[in-house]
């Protein structure tokens, strides 16, 4: 169970003695597994993410879903009695109708039940009925691995807004037009870029992959505006090329803000999810109307869909007043599941002028006259100040522009947590769900002698 249903499931217990339960169960499931043979489970992974995806969109903000064997449980927010009863049989009915227009799951019938039970009771129930068959961490965006047919991904959301990421006014989130969930369109897997600046100083938005060292995934994706200028791959504010305009930082930030949100709406369109970092400069959101303008791209993402964002503060000044900090990035905590503060890479941070901002990841990037060589003791010192310093206010770090193995090794020995750069995997178009990937096979792809691409593609 992830840390956000965890505590959603606290609030829902905390103080009663009973819970207005619906309960969900799938009957005829060993027809279903004797049909499916060695596919079965990509059909049982196709089963329970459609019909979470289907029952979910029926309920309330604050009800809670919990899948278990053979199921789902629910504990409703708002309604009771007959009305919990009613909207559990219209939705066990609807579900029965949308999986008997599919040949594969023809015999798989859904009995729905709502009851008042007692608290005890629901636990009771839950830990007896705990799935087998789901993932380490299941809900956890860095640890959803259970392999899915492409063709069981379920729809999500599309945006109203333009194509582009620029000139919008912020785009909306709406339902998609299809209500059958294994209908949505599929992405290519090696799409062109999807986001091209036609006349902007940058190229293109791309998003980078970003190495979890602890866990050993390869998940979050960094959303990057892209520069190629004579060879060279520029990123972020290295675009501008010194242009560092207000106007055209702002535009920037914009710009990579839409694209963020539309990139990880492919993806949830094919029933898949995955962290993506939005970065933003500290000057775009210093005053409250700059803020408000930016906050409305944010604002147009669904709230349960905001787990999955997570906000990076760029060129933070020195002297910002801490006051000012923890009114930023305190108002940032509606929209984004963490916080990330982008410091400059060297030694002695000070994090201190941090402190109840709320901030859970600090980093740096590695300015391009270290990433492109081994790394110095200078180098490793500071790496090891950053971990201190985070850990001092029990946080963790990152690093971008990891670039290659030497700067990886030296990163992940210092303990630094997520890392992203060409050593790790090329930016790509789109997100992608996340996988599984060990340093060593970072390391066996990148050796001169490796048959393999020197970039882990993904």
């Amino acid at each position: 169970m992830s840390p956000e249903l965890e505590q959603k499931l606290k609030r829902a217990l905390a103080g009663k003695a009973a819970v207005e339960m619906g309960q969900f169960q799938f009957l005829n499931l060993d027809l279903i597994r004797e049909r499916a043979g060695r596919d079965w489970p990509n059909v049982r992974a196709k089963t329970y993410q459609v019909s979470e995806h289907f029952i979910e969109k029926r309920l309330d903000e604050d009800d809670v879903m919990i899948r278990v064997r053979g199921g789902f449980l629910i504990i409703f927010s708002l309604i009771g009695g007959i009305e919990a009863e009613a909207r559990v049989g219209e939705i066990a009915d609807e579900l029965n109708e949308f999986f008997l227009g599919e040949k594969e799951y023809a015999r798989l019938k859904i009995e729905g039940e709502a009851r008042r039970v007692p608290t005890s009771e629901f636990l009771s129930i839950m830990a007896e009925n705990q799935p087998e068959d789901m993932p380490e961490l299941e809900g956890d965006p860095v640890a959803e691995r259970e392999p899915v047919d492409e063709e069981a991904r379920p729809s999500g959301w599309k945006s109203t807004a333009p194509a582009g990421p620029r000139g919008a006014k912020g785009g909306t989130w709406e339902k998609a037009e299809h209500d059958n969930p294994l209908a949505a369109e599929r992405v290519p897997e090696w799409p062109e870029s999807q986001f091209k600046e036609k006349d902007g100083v940058w190229d293109d938005i791309v998003f980078q992959p970003v190495w979890d060292a602890r866990n050993q995934t390869l998940g979050h994706h960094l959303c990057s505006a892209r520069r190629i200028v004579d060879g060279r791959v520029l990123y972020g504010t290295e675009t501008l090329m010194g242009q560092d305009s207000e106007v055209l930082i702002r535009m920037l930030d914009r710009s990579v803000a839409l694209a963020a949100q539309r990139g990880f709406q492919q993806l949830h369109a094919k029933g898949s999810n995955c962290p993506i970092i939005v970065p933003v400069h500290y000057d775009t959101l210093a005053t409250v109307s700059q803020r408000m303008d930016y906050f409305s791209i944010l604002q147009s993402v669904p709230k349960h869909i905001r787990r999955f964002f997570f906000l990076k503060v760029d060129a933070i000044p020195d002297g910002a007043p801490m006051a000012q900090m923890q009114e930023l990035f305190r108002s940032m905590m509606h929209f984004g599941s963490n916080i990330l503060a982008e410091l400059k890479f060297g030694p002695k941070w000070d994090v201190k002028r941090f402190e109840g901002c709320g901030v859970g990841l600090f980093g740096s990037s590695l300015p391009r006259s270290v990433r492109s060589k081994e790394p110095t003791d200078a180098t490793v010192m500071a790496l090891m100040d950053m971990v201190a310093a985070s850990r001092s206010l029990n946080t963790e770090t990152y690093l971008t522009g990891v670039a290659n193995l030497d700067l990886l090794n030296a990163a992940v020995s210092t303990g630094i947590r997520l890392m992203a750069g060409d050593v790790i995997a090329e930016a790509r178009a789109l997100p992608a769900p996340t996988q599984t990937l060990d340093f060593s096979t970072i390391a066996s792809r990148n050796r001169p002698d490796s048959d393999e691409s020197n970039i882990v593609r993904i």
